[in-house]
């Protein structure tokens, strides 16, 4: 089955989010076997389904990915060892159950029988073994490697046997995305590392064991799915699906209500109004587990210091945002933690807008007005690019927002606009000074990704990490390292209220708010359920009331 989890919990990650994307037992562990699932209602099957977003794709092939629109499509084709229900606990998918040893540190896992890849051939314990070998080499460029650091070897122990060693206790490991991960076919890759690095030809023609396999690509136009009729849990019901590529969210959202794409994940707070009147489509609200934030460069010396970015926090009107921009439908976030979440710190709150405090800290720090206006030290002079991918007119609000509100401080920002791909991979490769994105929260609790200075994207690693503002605080990784190994889950919880009491205080991202979602699609489409961490698990018994 499809697990919006594994796009979530692929370190909140893989949320960075392109776009509205559119679319028509902790010791064992046991599951009979299953030809299909139940209620399977050959009525039902039939139909194309499509979508859009603001950005192509980047690859196709598992873990290499960390955008929204590429983990998406991929979560689609692929399969994991396990997934997750919507209470959040381990289920099986490829694999029955599992068996965990009493000191925790070897898990066997038992695969199902029935499944074959896209091509036909069987999936085996081989393609497991495999797919985690390159998984954990560290010149992969997998781009979720610490979720696999805690694994010291993967072995066959027959055809449908795998056992992973680990090289210490994790405790909360069969609630991160580890097993979660999509097993790849071994004879796709006969080169191995070589292949899942660099073979253009692979990652543009995928061949997973998931429900949809993979037509076409047509760069920047459209990527097409069509229905696994031999999947193990019994085929979907839609035949086909589309995701084609639009310039911006307006586009969009007229094409919705031509009937030329089927629903958007989430429509522009300010136009929601609009789709309610229409009577061919329906609506529906609900909360994400998703912070929207600006980014910054801490090893650029425009925002290594603590007090320019607690400064720019102050100045910027983050009330506005909410009620402006997002028509009064978010939340303003003190930290990358969501209120609703147990590690939320309840004694925190939002910076205020005060632009005499802004202005203060920055006298104080030495960066003084100039000639022009524009605040200087040492002969860096506080201005910079605020960078946001094109098509997406919030973040653009937001940049416009941001410049003029950090004009009244002797600071100078120029929001502009890249593709997506290249806007990921000036950020990761630490050449983008500032830039407005958002991360899904997951449902993987181990944040280790996001700000752990192992996790900085560098020329050592082939810029693969998602610490992209490159924060280094020996405290944060302290708690990271201690997190995984805490039993005691109140101390866990306090941990990471500590943290969000480091993140608040240092500003290491300036957090906006936790953004409502307004989910608008056709009234003959069954099936889209949104909640906080889910929404599209269960895409395979969606289908068009005839």
């Amino acid at each position: 089955m499809i697990s919006t989890i594994k796009k979530l919990a692929k370190k909140v990650a893989a949320v960075a989010l392109a776009s509205t994307v559119v679319l028509t037992g902790f010791s064992a562990f046991n599951t009979a076997d299953a030809a299909a699932r139940a209620g399977f209602d050959p009525k039902k099957v039939g139909g194309t389904f499509t979508f859009a977003t603001f950005a192509d794709a980047v690859r196709l092939t598992p873990q290499t990915t960390s955008d929204n629109v590429s983990n998406t499509l991929q979560d689609f084709m692929f399969d994991g060892l396990i997934t997750r229900d919507r209470n959040l606990e381990p289920k099986p998918e490829l694999a029955t159950r599992w068996v965990i040893s009493s000191d925790q540190l070897t898990y066997t896992f038992y695969l199902r029988k029935d499944v074959k890849f896209h091509d036909g051939k069987p999936l085996t314990a081989d393609d497991v073994v495999f797919s985690y070998q390159i998984y954990m080499n560290p010149d992969s460029i997998n781009a979720y490697k610490e979720d696999f650091d805690v694994l010291a070897k993967v072995e066959k122990v027959d055809n449908y046997t795998v056992k992973f060693t680990l090289k210490e206790k994790n405790v909360l490991l069969m609630y991160k995305s580890t097993f979660e991960a999509g097993i790849l076919p071994k004879h796709q890759f006969p080169n191995g590392l070589k292949d899942y690095n660099s073979n253009t030809k692979i990652h543009r023609n995928p061949i997973g064991s998931g429900p949809f396999k993979f037509v076409e690509w047509r760069s920047a136009e459209r990527i097409v799915l069509e229905a696994n009729k031999n999947y193990w849990n019994g085929r979907p019901y839609l035949d086909k699906i589309i995701m084609r590529v639009l310039p911006d969210a307006n586009v969009e959202e007229l094409a919705l209500q031509k009937g030329e794409i089927d629903l958007i994940e989430s429509v522009q707070a300010k136009n929601v109004p609009i789709i309610q009147k229409d009577k061919d489509l329906k609506v529906v609200k609900s909360d994400t587990a998703r912070y929207d934030y600006i980014g910054w460069n801490i090893d650029n010396p425009k925002f290594s210091e603590k007090a320019v970015r607690q400064a720019l926090a102050y100045a910027l009107n983050r009330q506005a945002l909410v009620d402006k921009i997002m028509n009064k439908n978010a939340t303003l976030a003190v930290s990358n933690f969501h209120p609703s979440e147990p590690f939320h710190n309840p004694k925190l709150k939002p910076y205020p807008y005060d632009v005499k405090k802004a202005n203060e800290l920055l006298d104080k720090a030495g960066w003084k007005l100039n000639k022009d206006g524009i605040r200087e030290k040492n002969g860096v002079k506080l201005e910079f690019q605020i960078a946001y991918n094109q098509g997406n007119k919030i973040r653009e609000s937001i940049a416009k927002a941001a410049q003029q509100d950090w004009k009244k401080i002797g600071v100078k920002a120029t929001p502009r606009s890249y593709e997506w791909s290249i806007f990921l991979d000036t950020i990761d490769k630490g050449e983008m000074e500032a830039w407005i994105l958002a991360w899904s929260l997951g449902t993987d609790p181990d944040k280790t990704g996001l700000f752990h200075s192992k996790a900085i994207p560098s020329k050592e690693n082939d810029f693969v990490g998602n610490n992209s503002s490159r924060v280094r605080d020996k405290r944060v990784d302290e708690i990271f390292e201690t997190f995984t190994k805490e039993p005691d889950a109140k101390k866990r919880i306090a941990l990471y209220q500590e943290l969000a009491s480091i993140m608040a205080e240092n500003q290491y991202n300036l957090f906006l708010y936790h953004p409502a979602k307004f989910t608008a699609f056709n009234k003959k489409l069954v099936g889209p359920n949104p909640s906080v961490y889910f929404f599209w698990d269960n895409l395979i018994d969606w289908y068009w009331t005839k």
